[in-house]
């Protein structure tokens, strides 16, 4: 086929073209962000991966469309598992918010053996009552965590690093500082027999999002081709949280929690955990948010045909430069604190998230950072309906919402 008489330019002239039309701005060619400590040449299309990222995505697996059940009141707890698998969710993860917990009335009706199901207890006595409940010896798709050392069963969770503001080399740090924690203090056939779930938020930056999750896949093979050792299962879950999210102007959560589900779902995660907007309001989350919330992925499952694609970010340059500089932060936070106790490793890793933290705060209150609907085109039809309730802590750090530094 001929060219119609178009000769190919070299990249160099196109780049020059490009750095005189920019003018002064050229320096946007390269894109810097020095929160989560990334540098990438956006013209750097010969650009080859450093690690071989790709084949840490299990391309067997069905990504499901899951929903986080906090149970509070064991009746509203089973409604709203039953409302969510009515309405196109296929996982459940139970969340334990209580001492006392009657399970035969949280599933009731609920049929475990055609759904993926996490149930997260905190004590003993909580497992006993719920293993009394519930045969777990007939259902391999069923996991309990709970610091019981029998269950051999493992859940790191870097969600709540993000929600008070970490950068993405902080999340995955702190995960691999935790697997390597019990990979060394378990024996090998002890590894073998359990199972490892990791956890990490979203936040909207797409590019940053999905690189983040394909390091963190890469380094937790990494260790294990280290240790030459292989789980019975693991597992990659992302949430979506609440940091860019609006009560005035909620309506735009559906276009964020659109682009966060998208990452997720192109990186091959297990489970998306898509948290309805309004479930930190005062009023908690009504049925048309948790329905409107898992009609995101269902849309981009039945009608977009997300999980029909295979590794859909192969050769993107941009994307490779991201995972690999994130590779490299997060390996160094490793290596320079493996060596730490979880006490002196944590208060590390808040040390720097109280600096990131004030730093998007403050780039968010002088509109250098632009959330719409928040500090940029607000609507002048705003929402009255709903204000943030209680705001959940870790590391005594109220999760940051940006609206209410706005």
């Amino acid at each position: 086929m001929g060219c119609f008489g178009f000769q190919p330019i070299e990249l160099s002239t196109w780049r020059e073209k490009i750095r005189k039309e920019l003018g002064e701005n050229s320096e946007n060619l390269i894109y810097k962000n020095k929160l989560e400590l990334v540098d990438v040449d956006i013209t750097l299309k010969n650009y080859r991966a450093k690690y071989k990222t790709i084949c840490t995505n299990n391309l067997n697996s069905t990504t499901k469309n899951a929903a986080l059940i906090d149970i509070n009141d064991e009746k509203e707890a089973n409604r709203i598992a039953l409302y969510c698998l009515n309405f196109g969710a296929d996982a459940l993860f139970f969340s334990t918010q209580k001492t006392k917990i009657n399970w035969d009335l949280v599933l009731k009706g609920i049929e475990l053996d055609y759904i993926r199901s996490w149930f997260q207890v905190e004590s003993k006595i909580q497992c006993d009552e719920l293993l009394a409940a519930v045969n777990f010896n007939t259902r391999s798709n069923s996991t309990i965590f709970a610091p019981v050392d029998s269950l051999r069963n493992f859940h790191f969770n870097a969600f709540y690093w993000q929600q008070i503001g970490s950068p993405a080399y902080l999340e995955i740090g702190f995960l691999i500082y935790e697997f390597n924690h019990y990979l060394i203090n378990l024996e090998k056939t002890q590894i073998e027999l359990s199972s490892f779930i990791f956890t990490l938020g979203l936040d909207g930056n797409y590019f940053i999002d999905m690189a983040k999750i394909r390091a963190t896949k890469y380094l937790v093979h990494y260790l294990l081709e280290s240790y030459e050792v292989k789980p019975n299962q693991i597992e990659f879950h992302a949430h979506v949280g609440w940091s860019n999210k609006s009560l005035r102007d909620k309506n735009i959560n559906l276009l964020r929690q659109t682009t966060e589900v998208m990452a997720a779902y192109a990186s091959n995660v297990d489970a998306i955990f898509n948290n309805p907007s309004t479930k930190l309001s005062d009023i908690g989350a009504s049925d048309a948010d948790w329905r409107l919330s898992l009609n995101i992925m269902n849309l981009l499952t039945e009608e977009s045909y997300f999980g029909k694609v295979i590794n859909p970010l192969e050769g993107a340059y941009i994307y490779e430069q991201l995972v690999d500089q994130l590779v490299d932060q997060s390996w160094k936070l490793f290596t320079d604190c493996q060596e730490m106790s979880k006490e002196v490793f944590y208060s590390v890793l808040k040390e720097k998230t109280v600096i990131v933290r004030e730093k998007k705060r403050k780039k968010f209150r002088e509109k250098v950072t632009t959330k719409i609907g928040i500090n940029a085109f607000e609507s002048a039809e705003l929402c009255q309906d709903y204000r943030w309730g209680k705001i959940p802590k870790f590391c005594e750090m109220p999760y940051l919402i940006l609206e209410k530094e706005f």
